[in-house]
This record gives C-alpha cells, sequence and structure tokens, in this order.
C-alpha cells in the first residue's frame, strides 16, 4: 500500500516501484514480485475501484491471482475490517469479475465510457483486465506480408534479442504505415516524427524525400542516430508547430508553403490506446484536460497543413482511443481547413493483441 500511496503521477509507475524497492532494501525479490504483481493488479482494474478505499481495492484484486487456500484471504478481510468472504470451492477464472462488481457494486470498466469511440467501446468490457498487449518489431530485411498484410510484421518473444535491421514497433503503428501509400520521390514531412519510427518503417518500402521534424532538439538527435544505423537518409529539422510557420529550415533548406506530397501527423496525444501497457493512467489521468490537448492537436495540423500541395495527403494520427482527439479535432480539420476526409481507421489493438490507435488521412483542395 506504500507503494501506491506514495506513487507521484505521471512518472512511469514502473520507475517509482524500482525507486520504492532500492530505498526499502528490507524486501527480499520475491517481496518485490508478490508487491509489484498485486499493485499492478490493482491499476490493472482501471476505475473500477474509484469510490472505495486503496487498501479494499488492494484486497478485491487479490481475487484476480492465484491463492490458496481461500481461507487465507478471508483472514486478511477481516484483519482490513471488511465482511467479504469467498467459498473454498471459490474459482478466480470464473467467479472473480462478479464477485469483485457486487462488492463494490460497480461494473469493472477502464476508462469513462463517455470518452471511448464508439466502434472501441468494448475496451470497457471486465474481461480485458486479462489482456495484455503483445510486443511487435518490423523486419526491414523481410519482403513478405505476415500480419493484417504488413510486410515484415513480427511478433516479439520475451527478451528476444534484435538485430541491426529489425525496430521495435508495435502491430498497430505498423498497420498504419501500410496504409500510407508512399510513391517514389515523393516528399513526405513526418512532423511530430519523435524517435523516427513511422518513416524508418516507411524509408523500407520507399524510395521518398523524407524529412523529420520535432519540437524537441534530443529527440530529433535521436532519430538521426536510428537513421544512420539503418542505412536511411532524411532531412532533420527542430519545428515548434504550436506556432505559425511562414517557412521551414532542414539544414540548408529553405521550404515554402505547398511543397510536400505527404505530411503525417502523428500528434501529442493521451496515449489511452496504449493504457494496457501503462495502466497507472487508467486512475491518474486528468480527463479535464483533454480540450487542452485537443486544441493543441487542432494548432498543430493548422500550422502544416500550408505546407501540403494541392492534392497532396495528409495523415492525421493518434495512439488514443478518445472521441475528444479524434472524430472531434477530425470534424474541426473538416470545418477549418481546405482538407478533405478520404480515409478513417479507429484500430482495435485489443482484437489484434497490439495498442490501440486511431488515423484520418485527408486530401488537400
Amino acid at each position: 500500500m506504500q507503494l501506491l500511496q506514495g506513487y507521484k503521477y505521471p512518472e512511469p509507475f514502473h520507475i517509482a516501484a524500482k525507486n520504492f524497492f532500492k530505498k526499502n532494501k528490507k524486501f527480499g525479490s520475491k517481496d518485490r514480485k508478490a508487491i509489484s504483481e498485486i499493485c499492478y493488479t490493482y491499476l490493472r482494474c482501471g476505475l473500477t475501484f474509484s469510490q472505495i478505499e486503496l487498501k479494499e481495492g488492494l484486497l478485491l484484486s487479490g481475487l484476480l491471482l492465484d491463492f490458496e487456500p481461500a481461507s487465507d484471504w478471508n483472514n486478511v478481510s477481516k484483519e482490513l475490517g471488511y465482511s467479504h468472504e469467498v467459498s473454498d470451492d471459490f474459482f478466480i477464472q470464473e467467479g472473480a469479475f462478479d464477485f469483485i462488481s457486487k462488492a463494490v457494486e460497480e461494473t469493472i470498466r477502464f476508462y469513462p465510457s463517455e470518452h471511448v469511440l464508439p466502434e472501441l467501446e468494448h475496451y470497457n468490457k471486465p474481461g480485458n483486465l486479462k489482456f495484455r498487449p503483445k510486443n511487435w518489431a518490423k523486419d526491414h530485411t523481410d519482403d513478405e506480408a505476415t500480419k493484417l498484410g504488413v510486410i515484415g510484421c513480427r511478433e516479439l518473444a520475451v527478451n528476444q534479442t534484435l538485430d541491426a535491421t529489425t525496430q521495435v514497433q508495435d502491430l498497430s503503428s505498423q498497420f498504419i504505415c501500410h496504409q500510407i501509400k508512399a510513391e517514389d520521390h515523393e516528399k513526405i514531412w513526418d512532423i511530430c516524427c519523435g524517435a523516427g519510427g513511422k518513416t524508418l518503417n516507411l524509408s523500407s518500402q520507399s524510395r521518398s524525400e523524407f524529412y523529420l521534424s520535432d519540437i524537441r532538439p534530443q529527440i530529433i538527435e535521436n532519430a538521426k542516430s536510428r537513421f544512420r544505423s539503418m542505412h536511411y537518409d532524411a532531412n532533420y529539422a527542430v519545428v515548434d508547430l504550436s506556432k505559425s510557420q511562414k517557412e521551414l529550415r532542414f539544414g540548408a533548406k529553405n521550404i515554402a508553403s505547398d511543397y510536400f506530397d505527404i505530411i503525417i501527423a502523428d500528434v501529442p496525444c493521451s496515449g489511452s490506446g496504449t493504457w494496457f501497457r501503462t495502466p497507472e493512467h487508467f486512475t491518474r489521468f486528468d480527463y479535464a484536460s483533454l480540450s487542452k490537448v485537443a486544441d493543441k492537436q487542432k494548432t498543430i495540423v493548422k500550422n502544416a497543413a500550408s505546407f501540403l500541395k494541392k492534392g497532396g495527403r495528409f495523415y492525421y494520427i493518434t495512439c488514443s482511443i478518445f472521441n475528444e482527439e479524434n472524430t472531434e479535432v477530425k470534424d474541426w480539420i473538416i470545418e477549418n481547413t481546405d482538407l478533405i476526409l478520404v480515409n478513417e481507421i479507429a484500430f482495435d489493438g485489443i482484437k489484434h493483441k497490439a495498442d490501440g490507435m486511431y488515423m484520418a488521412e485527408f486530401v488537400r483542395q
């Protein structure tokens, strides 16, 4: 309980746990494993325990773990001052969900349902407590379609060593890249490139002219390093798209409006499509901040769109499953820019053992 009580969001919980155990060396390896497991199980229950005490939530989380005999759990319940009790023949895989729901008088859920895209409302089904996304990678030496028609997609084994031609990239991101039809010699701008994963993916498929930008200088340096290691070429710039830009400078190149054939806008977002990997967000995220996040996304799109050629393609992408960051921004783009919607995808990560993702493809009039 001390670990969760002392946890300060938005620090990643696994880092907080690591630091906690460093300070509390009295816990042996078995204790550390058990404490981490119960804490993560509690966090993976999402909003289910939002109206009860932390210690009661942790107690009920224990029903989702292996325990034997039932009397041990009942004794802990009594010691904590609760009347919860399970029978000796309590079968965890079948009875835990119903027992927990009745105990807290709350349906097991992870996100506030009003925020979730209608086509992904099943993300709130209780059975998702068992959901764990797989780890995926892109093999740049493979030219065969392996998963969902995606070339070079590979599921990673635990602790698998990667060779130099393979990059870690979730299936959802690889699938979205597969929807971007880049032709040779086109000019492609990845405007919030991060470490450049999407452009790396596209570089294996097309001999296009790639441009990467981000507001963070160190991230650009990381992208440069990754591209060098994969022997791909690109142009780089630090660009702040929260501000209007009259021109862009990529090294010695000064770029004005109507220049790019494709713009990829994988914008900063809540990351809610990835929260089954980092469940601390379920209970700690400030949903009131979504309007500010969406405003930032709209500003980025508006300031980037003028650099797209007439007839060029604009890909708006998030790793979010929330209406505010996806369909509502899509509608704003339609109403406030000269971009026309031609395709829309809500990638179902739970169905495919991956992260959730959204993409809206536009063409500039």
